[in-house]
């Protein structure tokens, strides 16, 4: 049991058992528990402890009894809420069944009466808790519970006891009240008063995915879901699904108008509306809905202009115009957020640079080094660089240094051929940075090098290890870097005196600043700053915050600043996964393991263990931990350099991992036994990358390494390896069938990828199993069906095959589909049981801009010093 649920349970051992955990929210996490004096199941919800944190529980006590008074038959109860222990929580009724979000997630859309029916009584639930001043502030599927097909509202007025218990603090915990999809545009511009009328549009979005299978704005983070909420009208559902009665579609579009005085003044008119087969909504008519056009007409001109300064000053809006709204650092320009279009899923955000002059931005694509200038909306990537890592620009902005599987090069900002930087290209570097005087620092396995300005011989700079993400002050003094030993620490070398230490405990990717200030990322804080005396090497005074949605990895963060003021910074939340069971029959159940950042979840041979890869996605923070599912236990396996992607032996008894190689970048293959009676061994060490796929004998493990499929003899160390398929195309993720006489595998060889089957361990024969796109093989432990992911990946499909007397496909099925499914996924090699990871909170990556960022700075250190 888990140190927080220990606490909890012994703080309310007297009036209630804790069962287990059902799921987690923005504000609460939700127990099963039984309430001992009235011997009934009870849902049980803690605050978030961030949350509690700003919260004064007598406060919030006082508060939240207001809501104890609703007695609506659509309405959850409150039963208890109270202190216990530090804890703050509340007590409701425990529902069997489902939330309308689960249901959505396996249906899609709901026919038209039902989703009707379930969204007037819920306006009836909604009417009369506006009637009693109670408004709910977070209507969205996931608080409205179906019992037995009846709608109950969940969480009525918790939203409000939060607010009001914080006294207007809610940023201090860095959560937010509402769910972005249905929030009103008044709660997304932040308006102090919120109304009845604000439910209204909640409820009218929630409609609106019940009829047309998505709610009325989407984006690619919560930032564009905000900024179409307050600026776009909404396609309409007549448009979206053709059997949306006419009437309904016009209700719809008057819940969901942007001004409040412009939608219905009651939930029971909203109610009464859906109901009525005559009602419109101005100037949209019958011809005008089944054309699905929209009613233009803007909302209250002045007010809505308002709302969208507003949420341009606070979001930042995804422009071409960075660039022309810039201007001098001393100038009288505020600073202007801008959020830049880059698509993560091509490009490695990890470590990026910003021009000099603010002018351009470089990162790293599969394809190669992008750079996107500014006042475009397309970016260039740089012929010949593609395999490049970690760029960076030179002090006069012409040239860009980085890195190519342990080369340093640089290439021009206008393109040409690349150059090497060292001669013979045998250091391994990686990490670069360009310092002001054309000399450039970089870590070879964690230890700081120099190579100077004027081209001459390499330096080390000390011996001292754990030397991570270097940058040089600007005078070429010192050098900040990061130490993760013990925690995460912000260190600075001396060059003069040859010796490091610790500058800022808890901090790490520090920069110096013009303002004379180091900026540094926290592991939990976001960006903060603090003065600096360059001269000294000293911090002065208190550091304060001054980005609070910097995202982190591992306590690493990504973010440059240019020497005129130009803060580019990667922003978001890291993502949040769960493991999921389904059986045969179909019946999911999740693993009792806290919601992290997961990947590489592997069932053991008797599948009564899960090795399951948690932490960020930088090699060294990944580390392999062993879930025991008859006891419920998790421990940790891999420790030191990280340790991923597991295979496990076929007696159960070792795993294969990778991990990070002792003076690269580049990842190794070790084994270790279960029991760690011995210390990781490294059985394979290939330039670039190896992740083991399968261990189908004493004798064979198979890993993939640069494209090709490669199997090594895991019995000995550092042995060498064996190519069993390598070809032009990409082929990887290899599992051998039980009988060990064939191995399917994902190859693009077609042009997209698919699953194929081959003879093993002597490749021969190749037949094609999926159609339509496919991978992640998995053999059923029959070794009758390949079971492998669709091209988008949430569904999961099944190939009954036959191997004698040759190899045929007999049938393809969908086994299930699990929406937001995560990569790492298995199936029990006993029960044929499958295991899936899903995404409770999706990456929020973005990468934001802000232009004339040293006034913003210099304004927020000076009124720190104000209040100090």
């Amino acid at each position: 049991m888990n140190p927080t649920l220990a606490r909890l349970q012994a703080a309310l051992a007297d009036r209630y058992t804790i069962e287990r955990e059902l799921g987690q929210g923005g504000m609460a996490t939700v127990y099963l528990a039984s309430d001992l004096k009235h011997d009934r199941k009870v849902a049980l919800k803690l605050l978030k402890p961030e949350l509690a944190a700003v919260l004064g529980a007598e406060r919030f006590v006082v508060e939240i009894k207001t809501t104890a008074g609703l007695s609506h038959p659509h309405i959850l109860p409150l039963f208890d809420s109270g202190t216990a222990d530090g804890f703050l929580y509340y007590v409701m009724p425990f529902i069997e069944g489902e939330t309308l979000r689960d249901k959505l997630n396996r249906e899609s859309q709901l026919g038209v009466e039902e989703a009707l029916r379930i969204a007037t009584e819920v306006a009836d639930a909604l009417d009369y808790a506006h009637r009693h001043g109670v408004i709910h502030r977070d209507i969205k599927p996931e608080n409205i519970l179906l019992h037995d097909g009846r709608p109950m509202v969940a969480d009525f007025g918790i939203a409000l006891a939060v607010s009001a218990a914080a006294g207007g603090r809610m940023t201090e915990t860095g959560l937010s009240l509402g769910t972005p999809h249905y929030m009103s545009p008044e709660q997304a511009t932040a308006e102090k008063e919120i109304t009845g009328r604000s439910d209204i549009y909640s409820l009218g979005s929630v409609l609106y995915e019940m009829l047309a299978g998505e709610p009325p704005h989407l984006g690619g983070s919560a930032q564009q879901i905000i900024m179409k909420i307050i600026t776009e009208t909404p396609s309409l559902l007549t448009a979206r699904r053709k059997a949306t009665p006419v009437h309904v579609a016009a209700a719809v579009a008057r819940a969901l108008e942007k001004l409040p005085a412009d939608r219905f003044e009651t939930a029971k008119a909203f109610a009464e509306a859906l109901r009525d087969p005559h009602f419109t909504h101005g100037s949209l008519t019958q011809g005008a809905l089944t054309a699905g056009t929209v009613d233009a007409r803007p909302a209250a001109g002045a007010r809505r202009t308002r709302s969208v300064a507003a949420a341009l000053a606070v979001l930042g809006l995804s422009t071409a115009a960075w660039g022309l709204l810039r201007g001098p650092s001393d100038a009288v320009v505020p600073s202007i957020h801008l959020t830049l279009d880059v698509d993560a899923r091509n490009a490695d955000l990890r470590r990026f640079d910003v021009s000099p002059d603010g002018d351009a931005f470089a990162f790293a694509t599969s394809d190669g080094i992008a750079v996107r200038e500014a006042g475009r909306r397309d970016f260039r990537v740089l012929a010949g660089t593609r395999g490049g890592e970690s760029p960076v620009f030179s002090p006069d902005g012409k040239w860009i240094a980085y890195t190519d599987d342990g080369r340093l090069r640089r290439i021009a900002i206008t393109g040409g051929a690349p150059l090497s930087l060292i001669p013979g290209d045998t250091l391994r570097p990686s990490r670069p940075f360009w310092g002001r005087d054309g000399s450039i620092v970089f870590e070879i396995a964690q230890r700081l090098y120099l190579l100077p300005a004027n081209g001459g011989a390499v330096r080390q700079l000390s011996e001292q290890a754990h030397a991570e993400s270097p940058r040089l002050l600007p005078d070429g003094s010192g050098i900040l870097y990061v130490d993760s030993r013990d925690g995460v620490n912000l260190m600075l070398y001396d060059l003069a005196t040859d010796s490091a230490a610790v500058l800022i405990p808890e901090a790490s990717e520090g920069q110096y600043v013009e303002t004379g200030h180091i900026v540094y990322a926290h592991p939990s804080d976001g960006l903060l700053a603090a003065e600096f005396d360059l001269k000294r090497h000293a911090v002065r005074g208190s550091p304060v915050p001054v980005i609070d949605d910097l995202r982190t990895n591992g306590g690493m963060a990504a973010f440059a600043v240019s020497p005129n003021g130009t803060l580019v910074y990667r922003a978001g939340l890291d993502q949040e996964a769960r493991l999921l069971t389904i059986d045969a029959s179909g019946r999911r159940d999740t693993l009792p393991i806290a919601p992290s950042n997961m990947g590489y979840a592997r069932f053991s041979p008797d599948g009564r263990n899960v090795a399951v890869t948690l932490g960020s996605s930088r090699g060294s923070n990944r580390f392999t931990w062993l879930f025991n599912r008859q006891l419920g236990t998790l421990r940790q396996f891999t420790f030191n350099g990280g340790g991923h992607s597991p295979v496990w032996s076929p007696d159960g008894r070792w795993i294969a991992f990778s991990m990070e190689a002792p003076d690269s970048d580049a990842e190794d293959l070790y084994v270790q036994p279960v029991d760690g009676s011995a210390p990781p061994r490294r059985v394979a060490s290939l330039p670039g990358d190896q992740h083991a796929t399968a261990w189908p004998s004493d004798s064979i493990l198979v890993f993939n390494h640069e494209g090709d499929i490669m199997l090594v003899d895991p019995s000995v160390s550092d042995a060498a390896p064996r190519a069993f398929l390598s070809a032009q195309a990409d082929e990887s993720e290899l599992v051998v069938s039980p009988d060990g006489r064939h191995a399917a595998y994902a190859s693009n060889e077609s042009g997209s990828t698919e699953i194929y089957v081959r003879t093993f361990p002597v490749p021969g024969g190749t037949w094609r199993v999926s159609l339509g796109g496919g991978w992640s093989p998995r053999w059923s432990p029959d070794g009758r069906t390949i079971y492998h992911r669709s091209a988008e990946g949430q569904t999961i499909r099944a190939a009954r095959v036959r191997t004698t007397p040759n190899f045929e496909v007999l049938s393809r099925d969908d086994v299930t589909t699990v929406p937001a499914a995560g990569g790492a996924w298995d199936v029990n090699p006993r029960t044929g049981e499958i295991l899936i990871t899903q995404t409770l909170r999706a990456v929020d990556t973005r990468i934001v801009v802000v232009t004339n960022w040293y006034a913003e700075l210099r304004a927020k250190m000076k009124a720190s010093s104000g209040r100090r």
